[in-house]
């Protein structure tokens, strides 16, 4: 019995003792953590107290499951943020004239509009400067190439109409899809998680709370002491597996064109857009701490979707990396942008979708 009770004093000690250093290393990364909030980044300088509540409501919104594409926004309302009863970001429009043409956007975060608030989306700055038209934004957080398609094929099952579809894409497949843990294509930034969480059985996932109580924050102390970034132990495969990086280009452009072929076979007329990032082009980011391992696998997948953008000569693609290059801040972390550069690129839709329509009527 004195045996025992040594044995389970000891235990109970040492795990105790675990828990409390787990804290204290969770305080330690916390407190080590130098990056400036995105709500205090010179970007939001002229007004952060609403920079702060476009954060607050962006930090409230919660997911639900949704069939094929894998999560939607549930229904949300702050001061700045509306997420309506289908789970999309809406915005007010400019009047209450009639709208005989319908525009769909689609997209992930920086479609959404993760760093603004509702009038500065794309969709409601392209919006403004087109108020005859019916603007809907589909954009989700994470959303790549292949969920859109997916959610284009819910929208035509829904029997909704589409004068224009336009898809703005890019950040999710290269950067999602180049982790390591990514190793069968084509996939979602939350294929790991599903993996590890749905049909694990009881044992995994109290393996993994416990992992989560005492040992997560120590595990993650250790690395950062001495974790020296190699090709071998790199987080990103796209570099070192370029056929990876090729095969994520592939799959990229053929979504494109299978949106195209469903929309225009349906009498509507289909834009695909390569998006800007920070790890492309000559943007301003010197206020920025950016993941170099990430942005040198980015480039890799990029480099190969403007080479097949070139060879395919799709006159409905418009590469748009370099639309955020100069001094002007723009980026508040390596794909998402302040109000600004979403105006910039709600203009350059609406000349190209101007451009579409004049030489429309030039041959009618």
């Amino acid at each position: 019995m004195r045996l025992l009770k040594f044995i389970l004093i000891n235990i109970i000690t040492f795990t105790v003792l675990l828990l409390i250093i787990n804290w204290a290393c969770g305080l330690y990364l916390k407190k080590g953590n130098t990056q400036a909030s995105r709500d205090a980044l010179p970007n939001y300088q002229a007004d952060p107290d609403y920079a702060k509540q476009i954060f607050k409501d962006y930090n409230s919104v919660k997911h639900i499951y949704e069939p094929f594409v894998g999560w939607k926004c549930l229904p949300y309302h702050g001061k700045t943020l509306t997420i309506s009863k289908e789970g999309e970001r809406v915005h007010t429009p400019t009047d209450t004239t009639s709208r005989a043409k319908v525009v769909h956007f689609f997209g992930g975060s920086t479609m959404w509009g993760e760093g603004s608030d509702d009038q500065h989306t794309i969709p409601a700055l392209f919006n403004q400067s087109n108020p005859q038209y019916l603007v809907y934004n589909h954009g989700q957080l994470a959303y790549n190439t292949r969920q859109e398609v997916d959610a284009l094929i819910t929208l035509y099952s829904k029997n909704k109409h589409a004068d224009l579809v336009i898809f703005y894409d890019g950040v999710n497949d290269a950067a999602f899809l180049c982790p390591k843990e990514i190793t069968q294509l084509p996939a979602h930034r939350l294929v790991p998680m599903y993996r590890d969480k749905i049909y694990v059985g009881k044992s995994a996932v109290v393996k993994e709370l416990l992992i989560d109580i005492f040992l997560d924050n120590i595990l993650k102390v250790i690395h950062k002491f001495t974790y020296k970034p190699t090709a071998d132990n790199s987080l990103y495969d796209c570099v070192s597996d370029p056929a990876k990086a090729e095969e994520i280009a592939e799959i990229m452009m053929k979504n494109w064109e299978l949106a195209h072929e469903i929309i225009t076979q349906r009498g509507g007329k289909f834009i695909a857009i390569l998006q800007p990032a920070a790890f492309v082009g000559a943007p301003r980011t010197d206020h920025l701490k950016l993941d170099e391992a990430l942005g040198e696998n980015f480039r890799s997948v990029y480099t190969n979707i403007k080479r097949k953008i070139a060879e395919r000569k799709h006159p409905w693609i418009f590469d748009m990396t370099d639309k955020f290059d100069g001094d002007e801040l723009i980026y508040i972390d390596f794909c998402h942008v302040s109000s600004n550069g979403n105006e910039i690129i709600a203009r350059e839709i609406s000349s190209v979708v101007n451009n579409i329509n004049g030489q429309e009527a030039i041959t009618q």
